[in-house]
């Protein structure tokens, strides 16, 4: 007793006397003065862990706070108490995460975890289950986040535990809309809302508000998300919580950034970080850095943005936080790209793209679906199984009553041969005999009927069975399918690398090319590694002869195709010495025809071919293009013209007769651009409507990058094409060309 009240004195002398610029309040000395009168070893734990609330959660210590859970710690030991224990290290695991001690957290809630399991207090079980998921959360670890939150949430549905019901079920919401499934983390922030509601919890409100904005913005209705923003806001400023207020300025300044109103979203922004500053929490202090650099960008203060962005790249890398990265590196992307440093900006959006692969991937996404679907099962036999219960009770209560009708039809039997003369009670005894039969027989028919019910029900319940083993057995033949086509994909993957470095030798390099022509890029980007589009080049004497062809088809049939497109370039020029660009395309014409379709009783392939063929001559600055379906562009001093191609597919029966190829004759200038596109780049689909990106945007492009450099030119190139298509699909294969004379 007095050695604990001794070690509790030095314990209030360190902290009064050794730190005396820490001012501790009227409510922490209070505390003290209990802790050093408490004779109970329980009620002392208690008042450490409020303690340690205090200094973590007020004074945001967490030196002082870490300490006082650890004396609370030593103190249940000697008691000992496991209840109490398991509660302490709960607060630790807290503690921890609080401050982004990540592996500490999960490390203090996973003993807490099975100390609940050990002492059998099923709802402090689902708090911690609950607190394990909120970590894998915070590390962007979604998949072990869905299994902890919702074995959480069975465990609480099965005890009624409306508390851990509404945190698993906002914390599920959360997952489920990061990862895209709106309908269903909905779903689970209004069954949580409705709790918090029943439960008169503002806290919970507000932050389920919050939640559900946060799933219509990412639906991009902002008008609804701010709605739900705001009632959070409310909330929040009338149980005065400051981080749920700072989570509020930041949703509502994502919204006004969306709406273009830089000002207003960079107040919001400013005022969210100076509250997590004061909160201290990296987390939300990354997450604040971020978006007010953001704003910053969009207001053109780019030193200041820069500091910023650092700041919270250099919390979200501490804390680990792949999403925070993410965001970082999208801003840095838009830092680069307002500054015309185009090559800066595509590395750091495709850093970007990467982050944002490895927090939403599909495997995660599989995992949270399969995980999802265990337990609407296991739910689905919980009602089962209650079902057959109820059915069980009610078979029994039928046979009790069926029992209490015999036994009072007796008595009655009995009663009237007390009273009534002989032949009255054999009169009486034969009706009575009928009836009797009668009860008997409508008794049989309930049995038959129950019988047949439990038999029904037995049926379902062995269906169930065999459903659950089917989709095991099934789920484990599609891993072991999965398995198997993964190592197929490799073999075939680094058989299509391979024969991507065999395409890439039979085309003219950049070196080559800028052997003859002052500047050049090609950004080539395949759909399947292997591509459909080519480009080609041969040098006679003062005419480079060079040509831009994109085949029917893309990845191996297209690259196929695109070998027999430069065989017969080859061909057209080195041996049977064509010189006109009209004859040459006309050659590639029969010869494809003839390829395609040997004898005329055989099909014709669907197979064909787009070219532009071009003929250089370097001593007198003039061109000659004949085009089939691939247009030419020429930027003249910022000003970008199209020669059209003749509208014919190379290789086709159609239409054989009225075949003419159009030859156009140019004269340029030096440090003229000559652009070749296949249309791959053209037919895009992205940008906000999800349309092509079509030729008139690209020439608009082109327009700008007059006295650019050709690497420039084709950083650039890609970034808008990377822009553009967002998260859609590539729909081809990608062939620019770009050559300055």
């Amino acid at each position: 007793m007095y050695i604990n009240r001794f070690r509790i004195a030095i314990i209030v002398g360190f902290f009064v006397g050794i730190l005396p610029k820490f001012t501790i309040s009227q409510t922490s000395d209070s505390l003290l003065l209990q802790l050093y009168h408490e004779p109970k070893d329980s009620a002392r734990v208690e008042i450490l862990i409020k303690l340690s609330v205090l200094y973590s959660e007020k004074e945001r210590n967490f030196q002082l706070a870490e300490n006082y859970l650890f004396e609370a710690k030593k103190l249940t030991e000697q008691i000992p108490s496991k209840p109490l224990d398991a509660k302490v290290l709960n607060k630790l695991g807290q503690l921890y995460r609080n401050f982004s001690k990540y592996n500490e957290a999960l490390k203090y809630h996973n003993e807490a975890l099975s100390l609940a399991k050990e002492i059998g207090d099923s709802s402090f079980e689902a708090y911690c289950l609950n607190n394990i998921g909120v970590v894998y959360r915070r590390v962007d670890n979604h998949s072990i986040a869905s299994e902890y939150h919702l074995k959480a949430l069975l465990l609480a549905e099965d005890i009624k535990d409306t508390f851990n019901i509404s945190i698993a079920c906002n914390s599920l919401g959360n997952i489920f809309s990061l990862n895209g499934n709106y309908n269903q983390a909905l779903e689970y922030y209004s069954k949580a809302l409705a709790l918090s509601i029943f439960q008169h919890n503002l806290l919970g409100q507000a932050m389920n508000y919050n939640n559900v904005g946060e799933v219509y913005e990412f639906m991009g209705d902002w008008t609804k998300a701010k709605e739900y923003y705001q009632k959070s806001l409310d909330f929040n400023e009338i149980i005065k919580s400051e981080k749920g207020i700072a989570i509020n300025y930041n949703a509502l300044g994502k919204i006004a950034m969306f709406q273009s109103d830089v000002n207003t979203a960079y107040k919001y922004f400013s005022n969210a970080l100076e509250i997590d500053k004061k909160l201290g929490d990296r987390k939300f202090l990354a997450d604040s850095y971020v978006n007010v650099a953001n704003a910053l960008v969009e207001k053109g203060k780019f030193k200041e943005s820069w500091d910023n962005i650092q700041k919270g790249l250099s919390i979200a890398k501490e804390i680990k936080s792949l999403f925070h990265c993410e965001l970082a590196y999208e801003t840095l992307s838009k830092y680069y790209k307002k500054q015309g440093i185009y090559n800066e900006a595509l590395n750091y959006y495709i850093l970007a793209s990467q982050y944002k692969d490895s927090v939403l991937n599909e495997k995660n996404s599989r995992h949270i679906s399969t995980i999802q679907t265990l337990y609407e099962t296991k739910k689905k036999e919980d009602e089962i199984t209650l079902l057959t219960k109820q059915k069980e009770l009610k078979q029994q209560e039928i046979h009790r009553k069926s029992i209490q009708t015999i036994a009072l039809l007796i008595g009655l039997f009995l009663s009237i041969v007390a009273v009534i003369s002989i032949y009255f009670v054999l009169r009486t005894k034969r009706k009575l005999n009928v009836f009797l039969s009668k009860q008997v027989e409508e008794i049989e028919k309930q049995n038959i009927l129950l019988e047949e019910k439990n038999q029904e029900i037995q049926l379902q319940k062995e269906e169930i069975e065999l459903n659950k083993n089917f989709i095991e057995q099934k789920n484990k033949n599609l891993e072991e399918a999965y398995k198997l086509i993964e190592g197929y994909i490799e073999k075939i993957t680094d058989s299509l690398r391979y024969a991507e470095r065999i395409q890439a030798s039979i085309q003219p390099s950049v070196e080559s090319i800028l052997s003859v022509f002052k500047d050049t890029f090609i950004f080539n980007r395949p759909k399947d590694i292997v591509s459909g589009d080519f480009h080609w080049m041969s040098i006679h004497g003062k005419l480079t002869y060079f040509a831009l062809a994109d085949c029917t088809g893309h990845g191996v049939p297209g690259a196929f195709m695109s070998i027999i497109g430069i065989d017969m370039l080859n061909q057209a020029v080195n041996h049977y010495k064509l010189h006109r660009t009209d004859d040459i395309v006309s050659f590639i014409d029969e010869s494809l025809l003839k390829r395609l379709s040997p004898s005329p009783s055989e099909n014709v392939l669907k197979d064909s071919l787009d070219i532009a063929v071009c003929v250089y001559d370097a001593e007198n600055f003039t061109l000659e293009y004949t085009g089939a379906l691939i247009p030419l562009f020429i930027n003249v001093g910022g000003e970008v013209e199209e020669i059209k191609p003749d509208y014919i597919t190379l290789g086709s029966r159609f239409s054989r007769s009225e075949r003419k190829f159009t030859i156009n004759k140019m004269k340029l200038k030096p440090g003229d651009w000559i652009y070749l596109t296949s249309d791959g780049y053209l037919d895009q689909l992205g940008g906000e409507l999800n349309k092509k990106y079509m030729r008139s945007r690209l020439k608009k492009t082109l327009s700008r990058m007059a006295n650019f450099e050709g690497t420039q030119i084709k950083d650039i190139l890609e970034y808008e094409f990377l822009q553009w298509m967002k998260r859609n699909e590539q729909v081809d294969d990608v062939l620019v060309w770009g050559i300055k004379v």
